[in-house]
């Protein structure tokens, strides 16, 4: 039963996030990577995160964060910004485009994501599932 479960998660997460990607790239400037950055960036202090700190939260290499930074600072939806109290690192920041490209992203996010997700479970099922994913990413974390 747990490798099914695994197979059943990994499968799920698939296919629901190849779903979201597809419905932004249709109907935003924004792929769901992207997305996650300016996510992540206008949930910070200040809209700024330090490049090291973002690359974990998004799950990212460092190289290619600085890469995806690159390209969004050219199409000027972040900037980078030097860290005061550290010579040598950056703050990504995500600017006016940036928040607005986020917002015309939300609008086509919510409604795929209830579309493939969110109407799938119950309140119940959601909370259970969010329960479990939490112990799991906790034992992974504490045995890594």
């Amino acid at each position: 039963m747990q490798s099914q479960a695994w197979r059943s998660f990994v499968a799920a997460h698939a296919v629901t996030t190849q779903f979201l990607d597809q419905q932004l790239r249709a109907h935003s400037q924004v792929s769901l990577e992207v997305l996650n950055v300016l996510t992540a960036l206008s949930e910070a202090p200040g809209g700024q995160i330090r490049m090291s700190d973002l690359a974990n939260i998004i799950m990212f290499s460092r190289s290619g964060l600085t890469r995806m930074i690159d390209r969004l600072e050219e199409e000027g939806l972040v900037s980078r910004v030097p860290c005061p109290d550290d010579r040598r690192g950056w703050f990504a920041a995500v600017t006016d485009k940036g928040k607005a490209a986020l917002k015309e992203a939300q609008a086509i996010y919510e409604p795929a994501l209830s579309k493939v997700w969110t109407s799938a479970l119950t309140d119940q099922e959601a909370t259970a599932l969010s329960q479990s994913l939490s112990k799991i990413l906790e034992h992974a974390e504490s045995n890594s």
